[in-house]
Parts: C-alpha cells; structure tokens; sequence
C-alpha cells in the first residue's frame, strides 16, 4: 500500500481444505456406517429420533394430525407388510416410480428420469443396501444443497394405510428404493406435505448439484428437438409441464394438465420422404397415456419396420408413451432441463469444465432487500457482485440442429446468425436456500430475479470507493432474468468481455431469504461481491485530538479525584453533561449508558480506568461521531434505519462487507430496526477497537492482513 495511502485493510482468505472437504456432510450429524453398526451391535432396529415416525412426519394442514388423510395410517416396515421386501430388484428402472396420494409429480417425475444413467442414480441412492445382508433398518442418501452434498439418513418405517404405502411405491411391489428416497427427501424439508406442488428442476438440481433452465415453448420452439437429444445424449435430466390454472385434470388424449412429466428419450423416424420427431414421455404416476398419434395403440407403428416398431413401441399401461414434437409444442408448455454442468447449453468448452463461483447471501428487511426495480431508491440496497469476463468464446457456427439451436436462457434466442461480435457465455443461477420447509409456517417461495449492468470503463476506477453503489444508476442494463416464485431462476447471458455488476433481489422491498448465487462460465472470469473489501481510515481511528475546553477538564479531574482516572460511573456522569443533544428535543442528559461506558473504556483507557489523555482522544471521537450521527438522522427522529447506518459508518471512516454490515446492523438496531445515539457510539466504538487491533499488527501501521471468514467473523461480532 503506498505511504500516505492512511488505510488498514482486512483481506478474506477461503479457508483451507482439510482432509474429507469433498465428502458429504451429514444432516444432523447422523453417520450411516456409525449407526448401522450400532443397531447391528444391539440387534435393535433403527428408530430416526429426528424423524420420528408419527403424524408430524406426515404434516401440518392436509396431512395435519387431526386431518381426515391422517386418519388409520401405520408407520410399517417393508417385511411387515411386504413377504421379500427388496431395496432394488435387479435394475432401478423409470417405471420403479409410481406416484402416490401425494401431489408431488414433480419430485417423481425427476426421479424416474434419474434413473435413466446409472452413475448419477449411484451417487444419490448409494449402493451397498438391502433388506437381507447387515439389515438395521437404517438407509441413507445423498442430495445436494446450495453447494455441497448432504448425506440424510432415514429409518424404514414407511407410512401405510389400508395395507399399502400412501405415496411413491415401485410397480415391483416389493422395491422399496425409491419410497425411502422420499421419506429422505422428507427429512430433509420437514414432512412429506411440504412436499405438495413443485417444479422439477428443483428435484433435479437436488439430485445431481447441475444447473436448471426452463424453456418456455410458446416463445420459441426452433431448435427445441435438437436440444432435447443433445441434453439426454449429456446425461441431463428432462421434464415437461402441461400448465394449468385449474389444478390436475385429465384431457380427452390422456394427458394430464397440470402435471409434471418425465422426456425420457428421442428418435426421429421416416415415413416415405417425411421425417417424424418422436419424444418419449413418461406420467410418474404409472398409468394415464397419450392416446393420440404414435401412442401404444396408434395403427401408425404398423407402417414402420419391423427392428424399429420392436425397438420402440412397448404397448404396456406403465405410464410411458411416444408423442410427436408437433403435438408436443401443442399440449405442453414448458421444458425443464437439469444439465449435470453447464455443458449441456452448448459445446465443451476448450480444455473442458466450467469456470465458476458460488455465493451465499441473504435479503434482510431494513438492510439490504431492496426490491426488484431500479428506479427506485431502495434497490441499490440490494447484494452486488461484480462479474469480470476476459475472454470471448471460441466461434462456432450458429446452426439451428446444433446442441442448442440459438436457445438462450428461458426460450430467449441467442445472438443473430452471422452476428461476429466477440461473446462470452455466461450461466447465473439463483436459488432460494432453505425456504420449501418454510411452508408448515405459511410461507413460499418468493418472486425472485437478478439484473445484469455494465459497468463502463470510467466508471470502473470509481467502482471500489465506499460510495460505488450511488453510481449503479448510471449503469447500462445489459440482461435480466425473468421474475419467478421458484426455487431455481437461472439464465444463459451472451455477454461482451467487459465488467459487469449482477443484482438479485425480490420483487418486493422488505421480503427476506437465504440465496444462493452461481456464476458459470465457459472461459476464464473473475466474480467478487461488491463491499467484500473490509478496510478503515487511519486518521479515523485516531481521530482528531481537540484542547478540552477549561470547564470540561475541570469537571473531568473533579470527577477523577485523587486516582486521576475516570471509572463507567464517573465517565457515565461526566457525558450526559459535556455531550449536547444533537436534536434538543429528542435527547436527554445521562443517554450514554453504563455499559457503553465500560465499552469505551476498554477501547480508550486502561481497561476499566481513563486517564485525561486518554479521554482527550475518546472526546474528539464523540464530537465526530455526533455530528456524523447528526447529519444521516435526517428525520430529526432521534434515530437512524439501517440504510442511514450504513451511510453514516461510511462517513466514519469503515468500509464494511455486506455480511458484517448485516451482523452490525442486527445487533446493534432495537426492536423497531432502528439504532439510537447511544448504540451507534456503541458499534462505532467497537469497530475502532478492532482496527486500531489489527493496524498494530502491520508493518508501519498499515496495509493488508489476511483472516479466514471464520476468523474475521469471531472478531468482528465479538463472539
């Protein structure tokens, strides 16, 4: 750092990966292989104490303890109604999945296409486990959530009414993989209802950690075959939805709107000179077909040859049918695809992998959940994070029958043909983290989104001052995704080499979430969030050394007597009558507190005692921050929200991370979000504290330092 430059900065360092950073976590700290061999020990059978079998497993409105669904149902093992039970028979298969009472199509229909590639279907459904070798009763899975995997361990006590499983069951009635994968999924969000209604790609993205784009086919339908078979050909999981504003119903073709299916396969066959496009879909609930053209009982198979019609047609009630892409565009309306990485939306990239980052965040009411509109004044508010794209991708032809056809993000269509600007392909996903088991508490998903702007050459050299946010407004948008309730919003963005800023946000000021941010691209980029830097002026933290006026220095050896050192008390008095009110009507004498007292005298004196030159420091500190407290409490309330917080910490001289701001901010506002005069000395005081720290551990007083997350975190919360 140049001399002068009067800055400490604290630099974030990711912390180091130990042995077994890869390997999944456990959800609720349960280890399969430990409790396994426990209940093998005892010759107990395992009984989940997180996931007891009873009516809270099921849920809490429809499957409610006292609802009429919850009524006479047993939580069974398999061998206590089923003579041989199996945890897989032979081969898993798309037709294992057979929908229950349950309205989560969306869930089985994903589950049935994971079933279609072997060494996905391994990674979530572990091998090893059946009802006959080492039996316990205990099962696990892996799925993943918002950037890692998690290992959810269930028993097999399976919900049972009448004699037979209430939701998913295999159509061989003694496999029991795919209702146990269920109960896991369960687990995991809190009950089986909250299970009710949902998109694939959420399934899909938690079956295999991939990316999920929704084609919107009304849009655009060019290229949409083609997609499709270089999808399934790249191991992505595909679905299809026929929308419905009406709930589930059933057409005269056998299809079922409102209703989530699985693409489970394409084949294109010639009648004559004609050539036909056939899709194979599959209802998860193992019955109720397509009975228009190319279904089981078409006289059209009839014309094709033979080696096809036997390679093809399998004329059986097992949910799964054949369908034409012409009739497709007509009855569905949108196509969900899971890529296992972002490959599938285009060529391998040279030299193979995606390059990418991922972010956790959160949207807080008062703080940083600006809402989706940026005209207003809140959405600046929003998290940030700055996207720098160095390199354009290798040129391809723009060919209609190639992997994407001209397909962008949600059926927008790429570039124009022959368009010879250099682009970068740039994949961002959102994910709502956590929000599905929200529900048992009245809660949804929120309408979510993200705007991508660029920022301009000379604005670029501003960009990292505290104040860079006041310049999003004269930031060109360059892309934006839709605004959707899903979990999922992802979009593919053709983008220029240059820097960008992305904002997610809520539609609506205020709404509060977890988030997930994923930044893929095909070449090298640079992602980091806005604010990430954590920095102090020097000259703040020593702040101005002002002459004591004669009264005030006489009151100060008055109070300190023979010690010559202010104790809480002492000083307490002393500044409820040195400090003026900054708004005469709000403030009153003695509103610096006791304990802030102590406060100030660890971060200015001795520990507990405060000598005059100790306090001629700490009263030019007062004065300052006063004035500064003075000039962002705009209303003259007395107090400041947290966006005036944010401002006036600024004007102090920290430049703060998001996430600390966030820390700061909810410690330090009442109950009303608001932070009066006497906390803000408090959270001010502290943080000088921290950086007067860490300066003295710099050569020359100032410069970088270096501490993990986890480190800065400890500190700068003061846990």
């Amino acid at each position: 750092m140049a001399s002068g430059s009067g800055r400490v900065t604290i630099q974030l360092v990711d912390e180091e990966a130990g042995v077994g950073a890869g390997d999944p976590q456990l959800f609720r700290g349960q280890s399969y292989e430990a409790i396994r061999a426990a209940c093998l020990d005892s010759g107990i059978l395992f009984r989940d104490p997180y996931f007891p079998a009873g009516p809270d497993a099921l849920g809490y409105d429809q499957l409610g303890p006292d609802s009429e669904k919850a009524k006479g149902v047993k939580w069974m093992r398999p061998h206590e109604f089923c003579a041989e039970p199996k945890f897989i028979c032979e081969d898993m298969n798309r037709t294992d999945v057979c929908q229950g009472s349950l309205g989560n199509c969306w869930f089985l229909a994903a589950a049935a296409s994971l079933t279609l590639y072997p060494r996905l279907l391994r990674r979530v459904v572990p091998p090893g486990q059946d009802f006959q070798h080492g039996y316990a009763g205990v099962f696990h899975f892996q799925l993943w959530q918002f950037g890692r995997w998690v290992d959810v361990v269930v028993d097999d006590r399976l919900p049972v009414r009448e004699g037979k499983l209430m939701f998913v069951r295999s159509e061989q009635r003694n496999e029991f993989w795919a209702p146990l994968l269920e109960k896991a999924y369960a687990k995991l969000h809190g009950s089986y209802e909250v299970m009710r209604g949902g998109h694939m790609n959420e399934a899909f993205v938690d079956f295999t950690g991939g990316v999920g784009e929704v084609l919107y086919l009304r849009q655009n339908s060019m290229g949409l075959f083609s997609a499709l078979r270089h999808a399934l050909a790249k191991e992505s999981l595909v679905g299809a939805t026929a929308l419905s504003d009406r709930g589930e119903y059933r057409t005269e073709e056998g299809l079922v709107k409102g209703h989530a299916y699985s693409v489970t396969g394409t084949h294109k066959v010639f009648l004559g000179f004609t050539k036909v496009r056939l899709l194979r879909l599959r209802n998860p609930w193992g019955r109720v077909e397509w009975t228009g053209a190319w279904s089981d009982s078409c006289p059209r198979w009839d014309t094709l040859p033979t080696e096809w019609r036997d390679a093809l047609l399998v004329k059986k009630e097992d949910g799964e049918f054949w369908m034409e892409l012409r009739d497709f565009l007509l009855h569905f309306d949108t196509v969900q695809i899971c890529s296992l990485s972002p490959e599938v939306l285009g060529p391998s990239p040279a030299g193979g992998g995606w390059h990418v980052h991922t972010f956790q965040g959160r949207w807080v009411r008062g703080f940083n959940s600006g809402g989706s509109q940026p005209n207003s004044e809140t959405f600046w508010t929003n998290p940030q994070f700055r996207l720098t794209l160095l390199e354009p991708d290798e040129e391809e032809d723009e060919d209609e029958e190639g992997p994407w056809g001209g397909w962008g993000a949600a059926g927008a269509r790429g570039p124009a043909r022959g368009c010879r600007t250099p682009k970068c392909t740039v994949l961002l996903s959102l994910i709502q983290r956590n929000r599905r088991r929200l529900r048992a508490k009245g809660l949804t998903y929120l309408t979510v989104g993200f705007h991508v702007f660029q920022i301009t050459e000379e604005l670029l050299g501003l960009w990292d001052s505290p104040h860079s946010r006041e310049l999003l407004p004269r930031l060109l948008r360059a892309d934006r995704s839709p605004l959707c309730a899903r979990r999922d919003v992802s979009r593919r963005c053709r983008l220029r080499p240059g820097h960008y800023l992305v904002v997610p946000s809520a539609a609506h000021a205020g709404d509060e979430a977890d988030f997930t941010l994923r930044v893929f691209s095909e070449r090298r980029h640079t992602a980091v969030e806005i604010d990430d830097v954590i920095s102090a002026d020097l000259q703040a933290l020593q702040g101005p050394y002002l002459p004591l006026e004669l009264g005030l220095e006489q009151l100060f050896q008055e109070l300190a007597g023979e010690e010559e050192e202010l104790g809480a008390p002492q000083l307490q008095a002393l500044l409820s009558i040195a400090l003026e009110p900054p708004r005469a009507h709000t403030r009153t004498p003695g509103e610096i507190g006791l304990r802030t007292c102590e406060q100030l005298l660890q971060c200015f004196g001795h520990g507990r005692s405060l000598a005059l030159h100790h306090f001629h420091r700490l009263w030019g500190h007062l004065l300052e921050w006063q004035a500064i407290f003075d000039k962002f409490d705009e209303d003259a309330s007395g107090t400041m929200n947290s966006y005036e917080l944010r401002l006036a910490l600024n004007a102090a001289g920290f430049h703060l991370n998001n996430q600390l701001t966030q820390a700061l901010t909810s410690r330090y506002r009442d109950s009303r979000l608001r932070v009066d005069f006497e906390r803000f000395v408090s959270c001010v005081a502290q943080l000088t504290c921290i950086f007067c720290h860490c300066s003295q551990h710099l050569d020359g007083g100032e410069g970088v330092i270096c501490l993990t997350h986890r480190q800065w975190m400890e500190v700068a919360t003061f846990s």
